[in-house]
């Protein structure tokens, strides 16, 4: 392994505990305690970079951590290096992540020769659901084991859960990390979590992206490459048992991990092409524990990047490549999955669970996979009424390349009219779920100068369809983008031009 036993998790900079530290792993820190953590450790090296990436609904500060040897402070610097970024506190009562991201960032700061540093830059955003962190309260996820002193809330301010707002981006949070994935473009993105499901034998579990949008070479590399190697390499030299994400079902004969959505961080981050990780601590291990163990992945899962960096950026690139090159002239078989269907593997895997409180390995069913059940084929590029202002603005958010139309313009087209439309009964997350069919006719039709023109050709180009398609499951007219207009026997405003024009 590139680091040596000097290199130990909490290697400090003259005296800089973190408050789980401080207090013997009784509490976790507040708001103002991870803003001056940053604005202290900034100060003090000068491989460590700090900026605002954006603020919640209560107006606190949502700060980063940039890490690099040499130090850079824009993504312009960071040269031939691959960019590695981790979030923590988006559910702010699973506090592992903070003080893991604070402590690994000491230890680089201060670490001669870091070898995280050799090849990368570590960005690190310790605390993204500041509000409801600061809801510290003794009653808090009650079965979670420590912080004794109580813990933060899983809602943010506004009542909403930040890890089902990836493609509506309501929350300034997910806009924030957004903001982060656009600018400094990581090659890995990890969210911190932790755990509130099965009791089970391992000290983290973890996923990757699943959703069959998401390119498969980088979903390959991810799950048959990166995570097998790190779960070898934390029990090796951490000791640490890991195993993929899931919960015991049918009396412990099936393991059941959570719908391959977009709304979730990352299966949102695996369409952008990125190797994309969730952290997921066990709840019933002790709070010194659960933050040990997520060092040990964020280190470990980091490592592997930058040990194999030369292939990480060439799968990301070719992918991004490869949605840039489809979306110029689409072909009969290139198809962009809009819905999709959890599957078990065909034979029994053996997951780690307790039995009347001791360890027992159980032969399990697991849905690893996921299948396509609704696709359309790609289109060269989608036409946007301007009146949709939302959903531009959101569109925008997500990093995704739009064109104003200056003159009228004809195009052949696709229109969909609307055969079906439903809406859930009770709301979730602020918003009632639509589903609708669709049923597609071509035409030839003047845009009026105005509209926004969306192309595929671009490397967020199968993210781009999955938003604007309406039968998508997450995609804007679900979230109720385009309420107004989604009737049965009416035209869904949004158009498809198949092909590039000649």
């Amino acid at each position: 392994m590139l680091w040596t036993a000097c290199l130990l998790p909490g290697q400090r900079i003259d005296d800089m505990p973190t408050v789980a530290e401080a207090s013997n792993w009784e509490a976790t820190a507040y708001h103002k305690d991870v803003v001056a953590f940053c604005e202290k450790l900034a100060k003090r090296s000068a491989r460590v970079h700090t900026e605002v990436v954006g603020h919640t609904p209560e107006k606190r500060s949502l700060p980063i951590l940039v890490i690099a040897d040499p130090p850079v402070s824009n993504p312009s610097q960071v040269g031939d290096r691959l960019v590695a970024f981790a979030w923590a506190g988006i559910h702010s009562g699973e506090v592992c992540g903070k003080p893991a991201t604070l402590m690994l960032a000491r230890e680089m700061a201060g670490t001669p020769a870091h070898p995280l540093l050799k090849h990368l830059v570590v960005v690190f955003l310790p605390l993204l659901n500041a509000d409801g962190n600061d809801r510290m309260d003794k009653t808090n996820r009650r079965r979670q084991v420590g912080p004794i002193r109580g813990m933060g809330t899983r809602a943010n301010a506004q009542g909403l859960n930040i890890n089902r707002d990836w493609t509506k981006l309501d929350t300034s949070e997910a806009r924030a990390v957004v903001s982060v994935l656009n600018r400094w473009d990581p090659a890995i993105a990890m969210d911190l979590h932790t755990t509130n499901g099965s009791q089970h034998g391992y000290v983290l579990t973890y996923d990757g992206q699943r959703h069959p949008a998401c390119d498969d070479s980088v979903r390959r590399l991810t799950r048959y490459e990166l995570l097998p190697d790190v779960t070898n390499s934390i029990e090796k030299y951490n000791g640490y048992k890991t195993y993929f994400y899931g919960n015991f079902r049918k009396r412990n004969t099936e393991w059941l991990i959570d719908p391959a959505l977009p709304r979730y961080s990352t299966h949102y981050v695996g369409m952008r092409h990125t190797i994309s990780l969730l952290s997921e601590a066990y709840s019933y291990a002790s709070y010194k524990d659960r933050v040990m163990g997520t060092i040990a992945f964020v280190r470990h899962s980091f490592q592997w990047v930058a040990d194999h960096r030369a292939k990480v950026r060439d799968v990301i690139v070719a992918a991004k490549k490869r949605d840039t090159e489809r979306g110029r002239n689409p072909g009969a078989k290139d198809l962009i999955p809009l819905r999709r269907a959890p599957e078990l593997l065909k034979e029994k895997v053996g997951v780690w669970g307790m039995e009347r409180g001791s360890p027992k390995e159980f032969q399990v069913f697991y849905n690893d996979k996921s299948r396509a059940t609704l696709s359309v084929r790609r289109p060269h590029a989608y036409v946007i009424p301007e009146k949709f202002v939302k959903v531009l603005d959101t569109l925008s958010a997500h990093g995704i390349r739009m064109e104003k139309i200056d003159a009228p313009t004809e195009f052949a087209v696709e229109i969909y009219k609307i055969t079906a439309a439903s809406k859930a009964r009770f709301a979730y997350e602020g918003h009632r779920l639509v589903t609708v069919q669709v049923e597609v006719r071509r035409a030839r039709r003047e845009v009026p100068a105005g509209s926004v023109l969306v192309r595929t050709a671009q490397p967020l180009g199968t993210l781009a369809a999955f938003l604007l398609e309406p039968q998508a499951e997450d995609g804007l007219c679900a979230w109720n983008f385009f309420d107004a207009e989604v009737k049965k026997g009416e035209d869904f405003p949004v158009l498809r031009v198949p092909s590039a024009p000649k």
